[in-house]
């Protein structure tokens, strides 16, 4: 239960941050997704944990893709 109120906290913070349209939101949603991958693979369900395996891959392209508009 700890690792799900984890996640589910730090979602809304994710999201509060995504509003204000911070950079640091993806590294946010890098942690509750591999968090979230863990979880699921622990809980094993193998689907969900790939899932989770994918929106992090997202989210360190969106990472990479807002820092580097940033610069310019």
């Amino acid at each position: 239960p700890v690792a799900d109120a984890f996640t589910t906290a730090l979602s809304f913070v994710g999201i509060w941050a995504l509003a204000r349209k911070y950079l640091e939101q993806w590294i946010i949603w890098i942690v509750v997704d591999i968090v979230t991958c863990g979880l699921y693979f622990y809980k094993d369900i193998p689907f969900k944990a790939s899932l989770y395996g994918l929106y992090i891959v997202i989210a360190v392209l969106g990472f990479r893709k807002w820092r580097q508009m940033m610069r310019t």
